[in-house]
């Protein structure tokens, strides 16, 4: 049975991309909304290495306060509605769900405690086992021993598309959080992405298609 759906997090179950771009155009003096989401086409921590403004410098204790005051504001983000009933509904279907996200672990299970889904979800691949989603799709499938084809994956960036293409794991994109259809349609053929959803009840009834597929 296709049963493991693979999450990512901000812009896909928490409305967090503001948070994140006003936190980067800090760090980025000149940094605008359009030149972040161009970082997202490709895999953010590669794509930060090529940026071309001077970062803004910082001692350690100052980046340690950023860091925690980072993590006070993305604990007051709420949930897209409609996040967390689905992912209720496909737990209580037998779903296994998996979170493939680029934030680090303390960024996310206290959000996850907080909305109170953390037990939903069966395995946390964050920022700290690696940067790079492709690894942490190699590592899922070594944990569920599953064929590619039973894995779906569900992102709101053009970059993680291609990551996990290059994994070769299917994908549903979504376009409430970073990125339009405008970005997805950048890709003139992709063997892995399956289909572009503009709500959660697409999300579903794509999921549940899929499944039965």
């Amino acid at each position: 049975m296709k049963n493991v759906v693979i999450f990512d997090l901000d812009g896909v179950l928490f409305d967090s991309i503001g948070l994140a771009m006003a936190s980067m155009a800090v760090s980025y003096p000149g940094l605008t909304a359009e030149m972040y989401r161009e970082l997202l086409c490709g895999n953010i921590y590669e794509e930060m290495k090529k940026i071309s403004l001077p970062k803004l410098q910082r001692t350690e204790e100052e980046e340690a306060e950023r860091k925690l005051l980072y993590a006070k504001k993305k604990l007051k983000v709420p949930m897209y509605p409609g996040a967390k009933n689905l992912l209720e509904g496909l737990h209580a279907e037998g779903y296994t769900l998996v979170l493939n996200s680029s934030a680090y672990e303390r960024n996310v299970h206290p959000l996850l405690e907080k909305a109170g889904i953390i037990s939903l979800f069966d395995f946390l691949a964050t920022a700290e086992i690696s940067k790079s989603k492709v690894d942490k799709f190699t590592l899922i499938k070594e944990r569920y021993g599953l064929t590619g084809d039973d894995y779906l994956f569900v992102t709101d960036t053009l970059g993680d598309v291609r990551e996990a293409e290059h994994a070769n794991i299917p994908t549903v994109a979504v376009t409430w959080g970073a990125h339009d259809r405008s970005y997805f349609n950048r890709l003139q053929k992709s063997k892995t992405l399956l289909a572009v959803v503009d709500t959660f009840d697409e999300l579903k009834n794509f999921i549940t298609v899929w499944t039965t597929d």
